[in-house]
């Protein structure tokens, strides 16, 4: 479709054969990889800087909850360990005193087969 121009320079323009490209700005497009480029590797830089001190402490930290964990484990079992012990030695108690008990009992038994013997005589 046809736009109406009037008389004069404008008329040979529609007569020109026009192309639309784009311009071709290769060091442009370069320049601007290469400063982007340059702005990601400083950030990553500064990002490194910034966080590598709080990782070493971060790391510190994991190490000692490990640790932590390792020990309360093991203060775990050594209280495992006494509580049995605890309870090995009440039962021996009571075991100790039952045989006392017996062995008061046994030598009341033998007193009295003994005086039983001397009443025989």
């Amino acid at each position: 479709m046809a736009i109406p121009f009037r008389a004069g320079r404008t008329r040979q323009l529609t007569h020109a054969g026009l192309v639309l490209s784009r311009r071709k700005r290769p060091a442009t497009h370069l320049m601007l990889g290469v400063l982007s480029g340059i702005v990601v590797a400083a950030l990553l830089v500064g990002g490194f800087l910034l966080f590598a001190p709080e990782s070493a402490t971060v790391r510190e930290l994991a190490e000692a909850r490990s640790e932590l964990r390792t020990l309360h484990k093991a203060l775990e079992d050594t209280t495992l360990r006494s509580r049995m012990s605890e309870a090995r030695a009440s039962e021996l108690e009571r075991q100790v005193d039952g045989l006392n008990e017996r062995i008061r009992a046994l030598e009341d038994e033998v007193t009295f087969f003994r005086k039983a013997q001397e009443g025989r005589r």
